[in-house]
């Protein structure tokens, strides 16, 4: 910022000495140049817009008059001095000064309505960025929810018929291991069943979450409690990964109406994910901000981040990078944000880590 205002200051000066340094060479010549040299003094009187047009432009009308004011104040003198006996071109110099004032003003007038127009066009410019980014977003949210209501429906269906019969082959597996001495190695085999059953059983019930998500109870809540609850429930697998998870301590009290258990259970999904991207240890930030009237909770992990193309794909059902996950965590924290009336985004960077942005409207 000093940098910014010292370049504005020279800036300054340099103009100043743009319009000072002709003003005064034009006089010293004007007082120095005998009247019999005529035609000098007619090209040193006209030399002088040069100086009232740069002040008009830089400075506008001001700017313009005063260097017009001082400049009459000086050629004055100089008419007084050197063409008091010559009343006819006397007169045509009187003229003269009475054009600097006119010039002034004018060119002054046209550089203000040139800066205001180029105001207006680089704010209708940057409304039209920011529009052009909303639609942008619009766009990705419409998208994701076409693909979220079509594979909805599917999964539903399927997750509806699989549970069922993993609910005997649960408690059929239950009682063959119920006579299975432990030392038997069919009981092993067993329990890989049973792991894997509940596996299955988690995953459907996943499913079902994402297709059929729960309505949700909106109270007035402080989003710092929910933060707090969330980081509470993660501190222990992030301490066992080495991963510290830190809050801005001068971050901004809001309120937003929002069901505090749902949006726990995003905070918790980001995480999670933000923990295993780090199983080397590393750090997550957690921040928030007030941009207009939203609340914008940034969680920032400093792991290996996404390439574009991950990216693009991050909220999509059933996309996901590790071997062991569902690729369903992020999509039901997209559904659950939505339904609550947030927004939810993600950047990243190869080797930079990654950020997600959750947004709310302060309540």
């Amino acid at each position: 910022m000093k940098t910014g205002a010292s370049k504005s200051s020279r800036n300054l000066y340099l103009k100043v000495a743009a319009i000072v340094v002709p003003v005064s060479i034009i006089t010293i010549l004007h007082f120095s140049t005998g009247t019999e040299h005529l035609y000098l003094h007619q090209i040193y009187q006209r030399s002088y817009y040069i100086p009232i047009v740069l002040a008009s432009f830089w400075f506008e009308i001001w700017g313009g008059l005063a260097t017009a004011v001082g400049l009459t104040a000086l050629y004055l003198i100089h008419i007084r001095r050197d063409w008091a006996h010559h009343f006819d071109y006397s007169f045509q110099q009187y003229a003269e000064i009475a054009m600097y004032l006119v010039i002034a003003t004018l060119v002054g007038y046209l550089s203000q309505v040139q800066r205001k127009t180029r105001q207006q066009l680089e704010s209708a410019g940057a409304q039209l960025r920011a529009t052009y980014q909303k639609l942008n977003e619009t766009f990705d949210q419409l998208r994701h929810s076409d693909r979220l209501a079509s594979l909805g429906q599917l999964s539903a269906g399927i997750a509806h018929e699989i549970r069922n019969p993993l609910g005997s082959i649960q408690g059929a597996v239950d009682i063959l291991v119920q006579d299975l001495p432990p030392e038997d190695p069919k009981c092993e085999f067993a329990q890989i069943v049973r792991k894997e059953v509940s596996r299955l059983d988690k995953l459907t019930g996943e499913i079902l979450q994402f297709s059929k998500p729960a309505p949700p109870k909106q109270s007035p809540i402080d989003w710092r409690e929910i933060v707090t609850a969330a980081c509470r429930l993660c501190e222990d697998q992030a301490h066992r990964q080495g991963v510290e998870i830190s809050k801005r301590a001068e971050s901004p009290t809001a309120t937003i109406l929002v069901d505090p258990e749902q949006i726990k259970q995003v905070l918790i999904n980001i995480l999670i994910n933000a923990i295993q991207a780090q199983p080397g240890g590393g750090r997550i930030a957690i921040q928030g901000d007030i941009q207009a009237d939203q609340l914008v909770i940034s969680i920032r992990d400093s792991g290996p981040g996404m390439p574009l193309e991950q990216l693009d794909r991050i909220f999509d059902p059933f996309f996901t990078t590790r071997r062991e996950g569902t690729g369903l965590g992020l999509s039901i924290s997209f559904q659950l944000v939505k339904n609550n009336g947030g927004r939810i985004r993600a950047t990243s960077e190869p080797g930079q880590g990654s950020c997600f942005h959750v947004s709310f409207p302060v309540h």
